[in-house]
Parts: structure tokens; C-alpha cells; sequence
């Protein structure tokens, strides 16, 4: 039939519409063909961005592994994690967080990679110059000065002159000072400070600071930053191997546990600064922040770690800032007397030497009163003849409740005495189960872990005693009384020798060859000393209940 009217046969079958219809047609297939293409594009862009970033994949994985671990809540509160929840959560993170490192060597190997011979001393050089334009009245030149290579710590402070025991040989002033004040009031600073997190952290909140300082090759603060170690023997370095020569102290758990917060707060900053953790993403845009790996991340919280201070705020004098102290940090530990203070007068941290010291020397100072476990973890080194040093004991009454998630089943004659004992040690704010207490390197209980022990196993007729007492602290009950006070403090030590896998004189015999990385050496050394220690106050106890009292007393300082 005839076209109707507005229509024009078409060369093939069928009809074709009015030309006017035709150019709109055509117009349609145009601009779904620059949408494509636009959609095209976006995809090709946001590949390209992967290929610039492939690290970017990587951390989206370990940001799923940490966001799967949740722990536990019992009403409105958590649950500690167990041991072996967190062996398996950190040993799971290791594969792609090495993963996450290899794939971010594009952004941060300069930075990371190992030091070529002469290049520490070189960055000690402009550190030096930076110091005494910073602060020409530190000394630097006068009584002290800096030696960065062939110390046996590495680099350290030595001697300008001879210098006589308690002699002040270094002043930092405030002004030299990186503070967790500065860190907070930055541009960077307002942003973090929005996030819950970064208010109850100042550490964690000037690790983020100096991380971008030390990206940031114009920061007023490079000369300092690049002069620190690129490496440093903490546990937070650890590989999954090394962390296993831990097994059975008592600070493996903190170790495990340091490594896991980490790389939690690390994935938590990354979203925060992106935006995809909510809040200052947008701000943060506006800092023009550049990218930062975990290794930079790690390195920054090891610097705050290992170094951090306090000083008296200037606001006010009772209230404590966070604080590093650039040529004072430098200085190595030795055991001794606390010789660093703050001056008011002239605002600045002082140092005196603990004893005379020739010229060339090495000048030490004391870190505080810190075990060797404290040491390692937040240090990365233990000291030998170590004052204050001790051993951690989690200690159950009865003592097989450990190795029963702590779980203690009363006969119903034992309640009413249970009942009373549990008070007598809530008064004391101590507990029946998970009851941390110190050992001394002597193998000498603390006092409070013996009082523990004399109330655990009290009669009705000794805890008439307990409930007299005007003290804290109760001295023997009788005899009864301390023998089975010896027996549960014997119990409980033997308990936590039997979770190392080694003995003594394996750790020695390892510690005698070659084959031992740094960072599992001085965990070897740690986990030695720990039971040296604590088969000393077995030794002790098992002579007390052998009626040999004042032997085992004599004895406490023998080599087991």
C-alpha cells in the first residue's frame, strides 16, 4: 500500500520515518555513543589508576581482614582476647600484609631501604648543624657530641672532654621540641582530632604528624627525622618466625597484641584521611597529603615508641604534653640513677651524667624503672644485671584453673570459706583468677603475690587474722598456713615454666650459634632470663617446703 502521508519508501522492506524523526534518531545514537564512551573512559581512568597504584587492592584486602576481627562483648563490655586468638589473627595478617609491603616498595623503598655506608653519618652531620642552630645552648661540641657508627648500639653520645659525675652535659629546650601540642593544633592535627580515636592517643596522633614531617622534604623537621634509624628491633618488626621464639613468656601476648593495633590503626587512618572512614576525608583533600605505606606508618610509631617523653605543658604546668627530644633521644640505656629533668627556669630538658665519663666516651643515661620485658617491647633491646627488672606471673587459685580458661568449680563445704577469701582479696583489689604478680630476678615473690597466696588457702581461723589486719600486706599466718602458701606459689611458677617449649639449657645452646636472626636473638636472651628466673623461686619454694628455709634464701642468688 501507499506511504502515508510524512512517510518515504525505504530501499528495503518496511518504511522509514520522516527525516525530521531521523535527525533526532541519529542525535540519540550520538549521545549514547559519548556516553559510552565517557563510561569507557572512567573505567580505562580508574584502571590506570590501579596500574599506578596496585598497592591500593592490597590494602582493601587487609582492611577486610581487619574489619573481620570482632571481638567478643560480654554485655556492654569486651572480652580480653585469649592467647591463641591472637596467634591466629596475627600469623593469618602476615601473608598479605607482606603482600600489602612488596606491593607499596613503589611508593617508599628510598626511604626504607638500608642505609649505604657514610649515609648515616652524613644526615648525622646536617643533624648536628640543624641542633646547634636550634639550640645553641645545648652543649653539642662542649660536652658532647654524636658518634654514628662502630658503638656497639650502633650510634650513640659520647664525651667532648672529660666529664665528672653528675655534670650536666646536654640541654634541649622546648623550642627544639616536637610536641603532641604542635601534632594536634596542626592542619593535619584538626582533622585527626574530629576521630575518637586520635583524641585518646596523643602518641598515636604525633606518629601521624611526624610521618608526613618526614614526607615532606621541606618540613622544618627533616634534618632531625632523616638522622633516626630507618629500622629498629621492636617486636612491631618481627616476622611471624621470630615472633614464635616467644612462645610461652608472658609478653608474647603484648607482643602479638602490638602488632595487630598497629596495622589496625593504620587501615583506620587510611580510611579516615580518604574519607571512607567518615568525617575529615574532605578536609584532608584540601592538605594535599601525599601517599604513606604501612612501612612509613610503622617506622613513625616506632620513633614515638622508642622515644617519647613528657614534659610539663605550658597551659598548665600539672598537665603532661607527649614530647620527642631531638640529640637527648640519641643517648643509650645503661641501669643506674634517673638523672634527666625539666627546667622550668630555662624551659628546657637537662641531662647529668650518672658517673664520670673520659673524653670519647659513651654517655648513658637511665630509661626509668623498666623490666626487660618493657624494654624489649617498646625499646627493642633487654639490659644484663637489669635492677628492675621482674617476671609477670598470671597466677589461679586453685592453680589447674589456668588450664581451665580459669574457670573454678567449689565443692559446696568450700563456698562459705570461698566467699570470705574473695573478699578479703576484693578488699585488696586483688582477684581470685588472672592475677598478674611480679618475681623477682632473685626468684623473690612480691610481697602482694605472698599475701595472695597466705589468703587463698587461709582456714576460718587464719582469715579471723586476715580480717584484723590494718595492713595490705599479711605476714605469715603460721606455719600451715605458709607451707601451703609455698605450695601455690610453687603450683603456679611450675605452671608457667611448663608453657615454654625450651628449656635453659637449649636457649643457651642456640644462643651459641650463628644461625639466629637479630630480632629472634634477644627474644631467645628474654625468654632465657625469664625462666632462670622463675626456676629460681621454684628452687626457693621447694626448699621452703622442704623445711630448708634459710637455704633457699641463701641460695636465691646462685646460677640455676
Amino acid at each position: 500500500r501507499a506511504p502515508a502521508r510524512g512517510q518515504r519508501r525505504s530501499n528495503k522492506t518496511g518504511w522509514q520515518l520522516p527525516r525530521e524523526q531521523e535527525r533526532e534518531r541519529d542525535q540519540v545514537r550520538i549521545c549514547s555513543v559519548d556516553i559510552m564512551a565517557k563510561k569507557k573512559s572512567g573505567r580505562t581512568a580508574k584502571s590506570n589508576a590501579q596500574k599506578n597504584h596496585p598497592w591500593k587492592s592490597k590494602l582493601a584486602q587487609i582492611s577486610q581482614i581487619v574489619n573481620s576481627y570482632r571481638p567478643a562483648k560480654v554485655g556492654a563490655s569486651y572480652v580480653k582476647e585469649t592467647l591463641a586468638d591472637l596467634v591466629k589473627q596475627v600469623t593469618y595478617q602476615q601473608k598479605p600484609l607482606g603482600e600489602l609491603i612488596k606491593a607499596q616498595e613503589v611508593i617508599d623503598s628510598k626511604r626504607h631501604s638500608p642505609r649505604e655506608a657514610g649515609e648515616r653519618a652524613s644526615s648525622g652531620v646536617v643533624f648536628a648543624k640543624w641542633l646547634n642552630d636550634k639550640a645553641p645552648d645545648s652543649k653539642l661540641g662542649d660536652t658532647f657530641d654524636f658518634k654514628w657508627e662502630g658503638l656497639a648500639e650502633g650510634s650513640g653520645v659520647v664525651a667532648a672532654k672529660d666529664l665528672k659525675r653528675h655534670e650536666l652535659f646536654i640541654q634541649i629546650p622546648r623550642k627544639a621540641m616536637i610536641t603532641s601540642t604542635q601534632a594536634s593544633q596542626s592542619p593535619l592535627g584538626k582533622v585527626l582530632m574530629k576521630d575518637p580515636m586520635f583524641g585518646s592517643m596523643p602518641n598515636l596522633m604525633l606518629a601521624v604528624y611526624i610521618m608526613f614531617e618526614r614526607l615532606n622534604p621541606e618540613s622544618m623537621w627533616a634534618p632531625y627525622l632523616n638522622a633516626l634509624p630507618r629500622r629498629f628491633n621492636l617486636p612491631l618488626f618481627f616476622d611471624a618466625e621470630e615472633l614464635k621464639e616467644l612462645a610461652g613468656s608472658p609478653t608474647y601476648y603484648d607482643a602479638l597484641k602490638i602488632q595487630k593495633q598497629t596495622l589496625r590503626q593504620y587501615v583506620l587512618t587510611t580510611k579516615l584521611l580518604s574519607g571512607a572512614g567518615g568525617g575529615g576525608g574532605r578536609e584532608a583533600a584540601g592538605l594535599n597529603l601525599p601517599p604513606f605505606s604501612y612501612r612509613d606508618f610503622r617506622w613513625a610509631v616506632s620513633v614515638v615508641m622508642t622515644r617519647q617523653n613528657q614534659i610539663p605543658s605550658t597551659s598548665d604546668p600539672k598537665k603532661r604534653l607527649l614530647v620527642l627530644i631531638p640529640g637527648w633521644d640519641f643517648c643509650n640505656f645503661r641501669d643506674g640513677e634517673l638523672t634527666t629533668q625539666f627546667n622550668d627556669e630555662v624551659d628546657a630538658s637537662e641531662s647529668f651524667t650518672m658517673e664520670d665519663v673520659k673524653k670519647g666516651g659513651q654517655v648513658y643515661i637511665h630509661y626509668g624503672n623498666r623490666p626487660n620485658s618493657k624494654l624489649f617491647l617498646f625499646s627493642g633491646f633487654i639490659a644484663d644485671d637489669n635492677k628492675s627488672d621482674y617476671v609477670e606471673v598470671v597466677f589461679a587459685y586453685p592453680s589447674e584453673a589456668a588450664e581451665d580458661n580459669y574457670k573454678v568449680d567449689l565443692k559446696p563445704e568450700d563456698a562459705p570459706m570461698a566467699k570470705i577469701r574473695r573478699m578479703m582479696l576484693q578488699v585488696r583489689q586483688l582477684r581470685e583468677i588472672i592475677q598478674p604478680f611480679r618475681i623477682y630476678p632473685d626468684g623473690k615473690p612480691s610481697e602482694i603475690c605472698l599475701t595472695w597466696c597466705r589468703i587463698c588457702v587461709c582456714n576460718k581461723a587464719e582469715a579471723a587474722e586476715v580480717l584484723k589486719a590494718k595492713t595490705a600486706v599479711i605476714s605469715s599466718l603460721g606455719k600451715r598456713n605458709e607451707r601451703a602458701a609455698y605450695a601455690l606459689l610453687k603450683e603456679n611458677v611450675e605452671r608457667s615454666l611448663q608453657k615454654y617449649p625450651t628449656t635453659v639449657d637449649q636457649d643457651r645452646k642456640l644462643l651459641d650459634t650463628a644461625t639466629l636472626s637479630p630480632n629472634a636473638r634477644v627474644a631467645v636472651r628474654l625468654r632465657l632470663a625469664e625462666k632462670v628466673t622463675l626456676q629460681k623461686c621454684a628452687k626457693r619454694a621447694t626448699e621452703f617446703l622442704k623445711g630448708n628455709c634459710e637455704t633457699a634464701s641463701a641460695n636465691d642468688n646462685k646460677q640455676v
